[in-house]
């Protein structure tokens, strides 16, 4: 049996799902081989697909096979608790990292670098860091770490703040903040805290916890993001220049254990699009964009969740979310990563140590 034959003999499940009201049948199947704790993926074309695992590698997968092959040329990885080698983003040739980094004295830092894509190594060439998060530290959580461009081809970054809860109403820290950076690692003029005395430059939102998902809307070209809250109190947010999320001061969630944090749960301007409480650890989003094999979800958000291990169909109208439901449940744990391909089926990464690449499909 040939490796194609025995990855494509790996389908999990023809499922019933509610599509639109209706019941549809969809197609789950594993599409590559064993992935130790995938964390991101970007896809390079319909047969290429980037994938990083949170141990420190970065791999492709051939999509037409299911063979995993190591990328030569990444940066080493600080792997540990959250950290390791996290978000992977494919773009015009290059590919851009985000990641744990080593910042001295054995503290970490979320890390962002990019090189040169090379298909026939496969490998990264002259690879160069571009910026590293102030306020390193010792401790294993909270990195933040996805990756995307805006139309105007400016990159987007979420920084978790470190269980420093305080420092994400710092302009002065990159902790809890999303970052705007140029392509080159440069910083656009326009960046709202450029020329703010003690303020770092490469913000462009503060008051975030722990943001793991990202995506652009794909008619307004406007960034949204989720992030995990405490104890409840997950988000969806859209940024915007300057703007203050709120965390620690407002939140739906609670201390772990129980206890209020900060002074209640929203006040005009803070207030999310959405939250789930109790909390479902949302790690991702996408938009669903128009031509896909799910027509009912395009111009929704599709999040996974790792604490229930679901994936769930959000439905948006403007900038108002409406409604969800759930698409998968618990079929293949915990869910890291979700993306429509090119083909208009749905990918997504389980963070599980015996992990992979699996499609949706019709």
């Amino acid at each position: 049996m040939s490796t194609k034959q025995r990855m494509m003999a790996g389908v999990l499940a023809v499922l019933a799902l509610a599509v639109g009201g209706r019941i549809e049948a969809q197609q789950l199947e594993r599409v590559s081989q064993r992935l130790e704790n995938p964390w991101g993926m970007s896809f390079v074309d319909a047969e290429t697909l980037l994938v990083t695992e949170r141990g420190g590698g970065l791999s492709v997968v051939d999509l037409t096979d299911g063979v995993v092959t190591a990328v030569a040329g990444a940066p080493k990885a600080s792997a540990g608790g959250q950290g390791g080698m996290l978000d992977v983003l494919y773009d015009g040739g290059e590919v851009f990292l985000c990641f744990t980094g080593g910042a001295g004295l054995g503290r970490t830092s979320t890390t962002l670098g990019k090189g040169r894509w090379n298909p026939a190594g496969p490998a990264l060439e002259g690879y160069e860091e571009l910026f590293q998060a102030s306020n390193p530290g010792f401790g294993i959580h909270h990195f933040g770490c996805r990756l995307g461009f805006d139309p105007a081809g400016q990159l987007y970054m979420p920084i978790g703040d470190r269980l420093d809860q305080d420092s994400a109403q710092s302009a002065g820290t990159h902790l809890g903040s999303t970052i705007r950076l140029n392509r080159d690692g440069s910083v656009p003029a326009d960046n709202p805290f450029v020329g703010v005395e003690g303020a770092q430059p490469e913000l462009f939102s503060i008051g975030h916890r722990n943001p793991q998902g990202m995506t652009i809307h794909p008619g307004t070209g406007e960034v949204w993001i989720n992030e995990h809250g405490p104890q409840g109190g997950d988000e969806i947010n859209v940024l915007e220049a300057g703007a203050n999320f709120g965390w620690p001061l407002y939140t739906f969630g609670e201390r772990y254990g129980g206890g209020k944090i900060g002074q209640g749960t929203g006040a005009p301007g803070l207030d999310p699009l959405w939250h789930w409480t109790p909390s479902i650890a949302p790690s991702d989003m996408t938009f669903v964009p128009a031509g896909s094999q799910f027509p009912d979800y395009e111009g929704d958000l599709l999040v996974t969740s790792l604490k229930f291990k679901r994936l769930y169909h959000v439905s948006v109208e403007g900038r108002r979310v409406t409604g969800e439901e759930i698409v998968l449940d618990g079929n293949l744990g915990r869910l890291r990563d979700v993306e429509v391909g090119p083909d208009g089926a749905i990918y997504l990464l389980n963070d599980e140590g015996q992990g992979g690449v699996y499609r949706l499909s019709r």
